[in-house]
């Protein structure tokens, strides 16, 4: 059943001799959007409203303008495109599988394992350079850029950032040395849709006058409407012409474009001033309405010009909201949060542009004269806890840990050089949710991290551990601390009761004679619970460890936890490398078996991708009855 236009749909736009090309861009813009919106549905992830308004721009260009060679995605000779706001994804894939890079059916695999990555990377044909981390796109371009002109090759590089990205440092970086450079052959698009996440851009850093920035910086700059196809094919025209500096085109867009209720004019409106549709999913009736709405505009150009297209048919089950099977951490931590900030006026939350996602937004609206939203900017955001503490405040740094612990890590470094205390919380640890694929994966932050020698790592398994951990590190504990909080709601819940918290010291979940685990963190100790109710059926006893502290293990309770078991089993939620296994290892002095994440992370289902890695219930069942040599 086609839920998708094939190529060979758009071939018949372009053949089309009754339309004008600014029409039949058109057309095939409003169809690559309809393809982008069920390429999400499909996965039931992704972000609609980023991918919605650059839609436009990515169909003049792989359409008209850029000098490709689908059948040769690496042509020497060819124009080079980076998206660097890499979440919109969905809108890159749709464009390249509408030129033929790859079938259209091959959109239905996003963000499944093996399939298209929650990220647009390079592993998909067409795309050029992997992305997730935002701020490195124009810096990549600028390589693409000075190596054609070290080659003597004439190339167009264009790179697309969104507004909000901005706020990023590295960009600035490579503004100034492009402009320092000429690179007249580098083209910087800017999706200025005025909405960053789920906020108008000057609500949480005002980047304006783009403009004036970035012509101070020495670049010839024009500004046009980011949907109306004909101003982007003269302005591309026009500016083709410049020599001596780079260009850059301000694109003024609308997040959602192409749904009424989606375009953040009125979704910012109807969500009182918050906008829905940034990583929400229109499910039932809104997703009717959705399709709809984008398939009548289709539906009355073609027939207009009566262009032989099978039309891709609609299927509402695509769109059934998918059950919520508990509680997270980061809802625990929102009303932990706000509970422990009623009580410690020096509290300070700092944000990067995530505060719904981690949870923040409650805080911010009971204590908004503490809550600092930095935007996009997690080195400026360590940087100013440390004048923060240093000042006599407590600040509480929230972003992804993927993010917190590589990009600001010297930052962070610095800080605990100074003694002050700093609670940074790195959320969304782990492998899981695995559809944003391997960048916002934070399965390197305890290596980052655990050499640090004042920083005190811990990783809490249940709400009730969160709350007695995140309460000692206010109010106990005297040093700067690392809160890994996991985002994944798991499979059982961790059987966590009123037991005493020690530092360096871990939690008897089950006991067991046969063999000891120890983990931490929700999704690794729930996979461990299920296979140890697996392996009783085959007469074996586990012994399950929670140990929430990452790099300050108390030794002596450590020997005697595990004096009575030869087989010494570490479960990981991280590399193999870097976590806490070596530190246990180096304890015991002999050899423990490690169940943790080789390589780099992958996009996929959640469950696809722990039996991918190899820690999913099953597979830790397997491994235990192999080490016992049962």
């Amino acid at each position: 059943m086609k839920i998708f236009f094939e190529k060979s749909d758009f071939d018949e736009v372009k053949k089309c001799r009754t339309m004008k090309l600014e029409e039949k861009l058109s057309v095939i813009a409003d169809m690559i959007r309809l393809n982008a919106l069920n390429t999400i549905i499909c996965a039931k992830s992704g972000h609609i409203g980023a991918s919605f308004s650059a839609v436009e721009i990515l169909t003049v260009l792989y359409h008209s303008e850029m000098k490709i060679d689908p059948s040769n995605p690496k042509n020497a000779e060819r124009d080079v495109f980076i998206l660097s706001k890499g979440h919109a994804a969905a809108a890159l894939y749709s464009t390249l599988a509408s030129c033929g890079f790859f079938p259209t059916e091959r959109l239905a695999t996003f963000r499944r394992l093996n399939g298209l990555e929650g990220h647009a990377e390079i592993s998909a044909p067409g795309v050029e350079t992997n992305t997730g981390s935002l701020g490195m796109g124009i810096s990549k371009a600028k390589g693409f850029a000075l190596s054609a002109k070290l080659d003597g090759v004439k190339k167009s590089v264009y790179v697309l950032v969104g507004d909000g990205e901005l706020q990023e440092g590295q960009n600035w970086e490579a503004v100034l040395s492009a402009s320092h450079w000429k690179l007249d052959n580098l083209y910087l698009l800017i999706d200025r849709n005025y909405v960053q996440t789920d906020m108008p851009v000057e609500r949480v850093v005002d980047i304006s006058p783009i403009r004036e920035k970035l012509k101070s910086f020495g670049w010839h700059v024009e500004v046009t409407n980011g949907h109306d196809i004909g101003k982007i094919l003269r302005v591309l025209k026009k500016i083709r012409k410049i020599r001596g500096k780079p260009k850059a085109i301000i694109l003024n867009t609308i997040k959602g474009k192409g749904v009424s209720f989606m375009e953040h004019p009125v979704a910012l409106k109807s969500g009182k001033g918050f906008y829905k549709w940034h990583d929400k999913l229109p499910f039932g009736e809104e997703y009717r309405k959705a399709w709809e709405e984008i398939a009548t505009r289709i539906k009355k150009k073609l027939a207009r010009h009566k262009v032989p297209i099978a039309f891709p048919v609609f299927r509402p089950d695509l769109a059934e909201k998918p059950p919520k099977t508990g509680e997270s951490l980061v809802e625990a931590f929102s009303q932990i949060l706000v509970d422990v900030g009623g009580k410690k006026k020096e509290l300070i939350v700092l944000d990067a542009d995530l505060a719904e996602s981690c949870g923040l937004r409650e805080f911010q609206i009971t204590f908004p004269e503490r809550f600092v939203e930095v935007g996009i900017a997690e080195q400026d955001m360590v940087s100013i806890a440390g004048g923060l503490a240093l000042a006599g405040k407590l600040p509480i740094v929230n972003t992804y840990a993927a993010f917190l612990t590589s990009r600001a890590n010297e930052q962070i470094f610095n800080n605990c050089s100074e003694g002050s205390k700093i609670i940074y919380v790195g959320h969304l640890a782990g492998i899981l949710p695995a559809k944003p694929g391997k960048s916002h994966q934070g399965i390197r932050d305890i290596a980052l991290l655990r050499n640090i020698p004042n920083l005190l790592l811990s990783a809490p398994s249940c709400k009730e551990e969160l709350r007695r951990i995140f309460e000692f590190l206010v109010f106990d504990y005297d040093g700067p601390s690392y809160l890994r909080l996991e985002h994944n709601i798991p499979r059982l819940q961790i059987p966590w009761k009123e037991q005493k918290l020690e530092l360096g010291k871990g939690i008897k979940l089950a006991d067991g004679k046969d063999a000891v685990m120890i983990g931490y963190g929700p999704t690794m100790l729930s996979e461990a619970l299920i296979a140890r109710q697996m392996l009783e059926k085959d007469g074996i006893k586990i012994k399950i460890i929670d140990l929430p502290w990452l790099n300050r293990i108390d030794e002596e309770w450590l020997l005697r936890e595990t004096e009575d078991f030869e087989t010494v089993i570490c479960l990981e939620n991280h590399s193999t490398k870097g976590g806490i296994s070596e530190e246990l290892n180096r304890i015991l002095g002999r050899r423990i078996y490690t169940i943790g994440i080789e390589g780099y992370g992958k996009s996929g289902e959640n469950g696809e991708i722990l039996a991918y890695f190899g820690l999913d219930a099953e597979s830790i069942k397997q491994k235990v009855k192999k080490w016992l040599g049962k």
